[in-house]
């Protein structure tokens, strides 16, 4: 068993593949177990098994397959001085202090651009209003990362002491600021700028603005202009003798450019009328024309940053804090609001990467969901609790 791992130990940091994780922990459930391939030094998985490393993310990131990943979804370290109790001293956590914090930040998202197909998204939680807008700049600068939402976790009333709702305001406790309830979600969709001007766009306009889409339907139309020997100045003139209206969706119509097809009434009053015919799978005119389009968008639709809207489909997810009793990791967020970001932001079976992996709650959320998981986690101990709860989980 050492042996088929001794590869890994040129890379820097300590790389623990669940294999050798098994060792510590007993064995581990066989829906774990997964096919191999190497990459670059790092064995990846070829099945649909979580994979779990034990090591720095900025060593392990460069060695994982550019645009394979669906969905960023990962819980950085805030660079506020987290601290955690034990046995009555307080203490700073040492991975919460970084240094040159905006450029380490940079040095991770940018391999997790790399490694997020060209329809990818990513999100990564944070709390510290005085950092976000720095992050948020040099994001928009160096990476080709298109900043989509701000989401914040509203943690209610329960959150903390509720001394802080009943302040003396001329007492010494008095609060100087308003009290944060809150953690924030920021939210990206892939926009990579060295691919077609098209995949600049992240919404519609990344299928209508592309040339090669829609290309049996554009095609028939100037098969159809030059069959009847027609100019667009012939069919803006009949536009506007029907429409009334001046000729600008012209631009639009069958075009590569915001690609559209007419309406109904257009396309029988203007392009029929002038000789137009249209046959496709059996059905004639706009019926036929209409049944190829739609086909035809949904077939494009992968190449659309994955967005499903759910109920109540808001910026703020109002959900309650983990008590510190139940807690694994002192910045842990609740399964069911990682879970719900995967139905949203990933297609079922996609593959998701959290390379801040902390007790594992994303792999479990991925289990939940039937997505596929990358976790990397620096932490020896965390990583032992993220394999356990990833394990367990896919055993229920």
């Amino acid at each position: 068993m050492e042996k088929e791992w001794n590869f890994l130990r040129g890379i820097r940091g300590k790389i623990e593949p669940v294999k050798k994780a098994q060792k510590r922990s007993g064995g581990i459930s066989g829906a774990l177990l997964c096919t191999r391939r190497e990459v670059g030094g790092l064995t990846m998985d070829t099945g649909t098994e979580p994979q779990l490393w034990q090591g720095d993310c900025l060593s392990i990131l460069p060695k994982l397959p550019s645009h394979s990943v669906d969905l960023v979804l990962t819980d950085p370290p805030y660079n506020i001085g987290v601290c955690t109790q034990r046995r009555n001293k307080v203490a700073v956590n040492e991975w919460d202090r970084i240094s040159d914090y905006v450029g380490w930040s940079l040095a991770w998202l940018t391999e997790c651009q790399r490694v997020l197909k060209p329809n990818g998204v990513l999100y990564f939680w944070h709390n510290d209003m005085r950092q976000i807008p720095a992050l948020l700049e040099a994001i928009r600068q160096h990476t080709e990362l298109a900043f989509v939402s701000f989401c914040i976790w509203n943690k209610g009333e329960t959150y903390r002491a509720k001394s802080w709702r009943h302040r003396d305001p001329d007492g010494k406790t008095a609060l100087r600021s308003w009290f944060n309830i809150c953690e924030y979600c920021l939210h990206f969709f892939n926009a990579p700028k060295d691919a077609d001007a098209s995949w600049k766009c992240t919404g519609l306009d990344r299928i209508n603005s592309n040339p090669s889409c829609y290309r049996p339907i554009k095609e028939w139309y100037e098969a159809e202009k030059r069959r009847l020997g027609l100019t667009d100045a012939d069919i803006s003139e009949k536009y506007t003798a029907v429409t009334g209206r001046k000729p600008h969706m012209l631009r639009h119509y069958f075009r590569d450019s915001q690609f559209e097809i007419p309406t109904r009434e257009v396309f029988e009053g203007v392009y029929e009328a002038l000789g137009f015919r249209y046959k496709s799978d059996g059905c004639q005119g706009y019926v036929g024309l209409r049944k190829e389009y739609e086909g035809l968008r949904k077939e494009y639709e992968g190449l659309r940053n994955y967005h499903r809207c759910d109920e109540m489909h808001s910026n703020v997810w109002n959900h309650p804090p983990i008590p510190s009793h139940g807690r694994y990791h002192t910045c842990q967020k609740p399964v069911d609001i990682l879970e719900r970001i995967l139905r949203v932001s990933c297609r079922p079976e996609g593959t998701v990467l959290d390379c801040f992996m902390g007790s594992g709650s994303t792999g479990v959320a991925c289990v939940k969901t039937g997505r596929r998981f990358i976790g990397i986690e620096r932490d020896p101990s965390m990583f032992d609790v993220a394999n356990r709860r990833i394990r367990e989980s896919a055993a229920d």
